[in-house]
């Protein structure tokens, strides 16, 4: 690296982390700090979902509600969570680009946006799915037309990752480093403190921080350097960043899981290279009519891990939901999970459009193009799809995340008491440090948000 160009840091080697560090090597030195290891291009064994129990992935306690527990598993690699995620690559509509117009000013032109994803897609190899499988095109013919193929980034059997896409040798690259809070001197950012996977502590000083840890690890990390809600934090306070951590927002999902009859001409596992993990999506409004609120996704894998699982699944998808989540310090300890919880369902409209997500879903099973395929489903009886109370329950104990987190560091506008950064990514009265990660993003988009996230550290990265 050349010495006389600025250093700049960056903590977490995922879909925005990689993006970012790439583009802005030619005109700093730039060190990329990632907890995780690096993976092997091409790899077709690599989970599909990140609800999967994965070495490459994180599993953080947290309560999907007040009564149910569960983990949240983002992507612990170099490359992020575009190492386990299933390849879909759909671009965000027209209301989330506005909205992000209007939170980070010039730079988030819509327009401008539209033309870094479709760069980035490139870069991806995102492609058409042919969705020419069985599931497929039993989906598409029993939605009525109204389905739509999703692009996709698989690549010969794995989907194609942020580090494959865009890193190189101008990058160095530190893995299975976590990075323990950020450090000040006089009240600026200037380094962060790591520990090795040895357990060897050191600081790496910077002119630049730039947080690229994902919504949870960059929450994480602010609140352990002393930014964020002043009456929260268990640090001593740097500077009161009430938004941090107030109000993310997540997709919740569940598996309407079916039965293949035996000899269905269903093929074997692991198809991706061909047709995604997702080759079709049908998305209605809340009210079952047109709109994005609700995603039912065919998925050609099964949604259990092991190799011998029996059943196919509809994932259904509540994009667009009204309940919000948090993020705690659970401790003062620089390294400890801290306290998640996603606070899905608690509005009366979120449990009503799952609802009707879900019978969409079986209705679909049910329709006879899917005949040759389906036995039964494999847990949902006629009774309690018929009963509302019934169907809140099941959901409840089949509810999951798309572990699709933004938002716990939202950008705003200046007079915005929640927004933790601006339209460039730089964090409120810290000068050296810029958040570019899902943190950023004030709502989690209708579309998975794998391309918008990419593109915080693309739009980010050209106005350092």
């Amino acid at each position: 690296m050349d010495a006389e160009l600025p250093r700049v840091v960056v903590v977490g080697a995922g879909s925005a982390g990689c993006v970012l560090a790439a583009r802005i090597a030619d005109r700093y030195d730039v060190t990329l700090i990632e907890a995780g290891r690096p993976v092997m291009a091409g790899r077709a064994d690599r989970a599909l979902d990140a609800a999967v129990a994965h070495p490459e992935t994180w599993a953080l306690p947290a309560r999907l509600t007040d009564d149910i527990a569960g983990r949240a598993r983002p992507g612990r690699a170099v490359g992020g969570s575009s190492v386990v995620n299933g390849g879909y690559w759909l671009l965000p509509d027209a209301v989330d680009l506005e909205a992000w117009h209007d939170a980070g000013g010039d730079a988030w032109d819509p327009d401008r946006v539209r033309a870094v994803m479709r760069d980035l897609g490139d870069r991806m190899q995102a492609h058409p799915s042919p969705a020419t499988h069985p599931v497929a095109r039993a989906f598409a013919d029993a939605a009525g037309g109204s389905a739509v193929a999703v692009p996709t980034t698989i690549v010969g059997g794995a989907p194609r990752t942020a580090a494959e896409a865009f890193l190189d040798d101008r990058v160095h690259v530190r893995s299975d480093c976590r990075v323990l809070r950020v450090v000040f001197a006089d009240g600026r950012a200037v380094g962060v403190e790591v520990a090795d996977a040895d357990g060897e502590l050191s600081v790496i000083d910077a002119d630049e921080v730039v947080l690229c840890a994902g919504a949870f690890g960059t929450a994480r990390l602010l609140l352990a350097s002393g930014l964020g809600p002043a009456g929260m934090l268990q640090v001593e306070p740097v500077v009161d960043l009430p938004g941090v951590g107030t109000g993310f927002s997540d997709h919740p999902t569940v598996w309407v899981e079916w039965m293949p009859r035996p000899g269905a001409p269903v093929p074997g596992p692991r198809p991706e290279d061909e047709h995604g993990a997702f080759p079709v999506a049908l998305r209605i409004g809340a009210d079952g009519g047109a709109g994005d609120e609700i995603e039912i996704l065919a998925c050609t894998q099964p949604p259990a891990p092991e190799p011998d699982a029996r059943t196919l699944g509809l994932i259904v998808g509540l994009q667009r939901p009204r309940s919000r989540g948090t993020v705690r310090p659970a401790s003062a300890h620089p390294l400890a999970a801290p306290a998640i919880a996603y606070h899905y369902l608690q509005d009366e409209a979120d449990r009503a459009a799952l609802r009707l997500g879900v019978r969409r879903a079986a209705g679909i099973l049910a329709a006879p193009a899917f005949a040759e395929l389906v036995e039964e489903l494999a847990d949902l009886d006629p009774a309690t799809l018929d009963d509302d109370a019934l169907l809140d329950a099941w959901i409840a104990l089949h509810l999951s995340s798309a572990a699709h987190t933004c938002g716990t560091a939202p950008m705003g506008a200046a007079d915005d008491p929640l927004a933790v950064v601006d339209g460039a990514g730089w964090v409120r009265g810290v000068p050296g440090l810029r958040i570019a990660d899902a943190s950023v993003l004030p709502v989690v988009p209708s579309c998975g948000p794998v391309a918008a996230v990419m593109a915080v550290g693309a739009i980010v990265a050209d106005q350092m």
